[in-house]
Formats: structure tokens, sequence, C-alpha cells
């Protein structure tokens, strides 16, 4: 990814470690956040607020997994990999036309924030939790080779 290409990335970053020190989002830090994600920010803030962003904590592996209930659906969010399977993602982010969905948005501020519904589980339900994603796959995969 060229230079350019991870600006959203090194904003959003610096962003939430500033929300890390101070523990919320000031006038001054959602000038920031408007100006470099615009409505993004906006839709991330509504889901945050509406506490529509989840973290499983699976043990004892210690495994994360965190989703992010949009408007159609909700979606897996992997942060080390800005990765989030919602359409935005397909559409905008992999054809280079911005960086992050506003999802990813959400669960990077809600984890900075640490405003987020937390649920801890054991490891042996971590398949039944992904196999929605999984599900999804594999709907679309069908509908597109009918």
């Amino acid at each position: 990814m060229e230079a350019a290409d991870r600006k959203e990335l090194r904003s959003i970053e610096m962003i939430c470690a500033e929300i890390r020190l101070s523990g919320r989002i000031d006038g001054k830090t959602r000038a920031k956040l408007l100006a470099h994600f615009a409505n993004r920010f906006e839709n991330a803030l509504t889901l945050i607020k509406a506490k529509q962003v989840k973290k499983y904590v699976f043990s004892p592996s210690g495994r994360v997994i965190w989703s992010v209930r949009g408007r159609k659906a909700e979606y897996q969010v992997i942060p080390d990999s800005n990765f989030c399977s919602c359409d935005d993602y397909y559409f905008r982010v992999i054809d280079r036309k911005r960086q992050l969905c506003y999802h990813i948005i959400a669960q990077r501020l809600a984890d900075a924030l640490e405003e987020y519904d937390l649920e801890k589980l054991s490891d042996s339900s971590y398949s039944k939790i992904t196999e929605r994603w999984h599900a999804g796959e594999e709907n679309s995969t069908s509908l597109s080779t009918q």
C-alpha cells in the first residue's frame, strides 16, 4: 500500500491514541475526526452510542472477535488487518477509494473509548460465533452461482 493510501489508517491510529489518553472525544478530537472521515465518523459514533459494537473474548485462548451491527447486518471486523465483512469494504476499500469503512472506524473508536458490549465465552463457542459470517459467505456464493 502506498504512503498516501495509509493516511486514513495513520489518522485513526493517532486519534485513537489521543482518545485513550483523555478517555473521551473532545471538541478538538471531534473536529479532527470530521475532517478526516466526515459522515463515516458520524455513522461510527451513532453505532457506538447505540451499543452496536461487540467484543467477544474467548478463554482460555484469549482470542478476540469484534462485530459491528450496521444498517443491514452484523459484520465481523478484524482491526489488526483493517478488515470488515461489509459491502463498503469490498466495493470501496478493496478498490482503494478509501481505507476504512465506518464499521472499522466504529470498532477503533469504541475500543479507544472502552465503549462496547463485552461478551466472554469459552473457546468451545468460537465456531458458533464465527459461523454466522461463514454462512453469509456461503449464501452470497450460492446466489452468485445461480
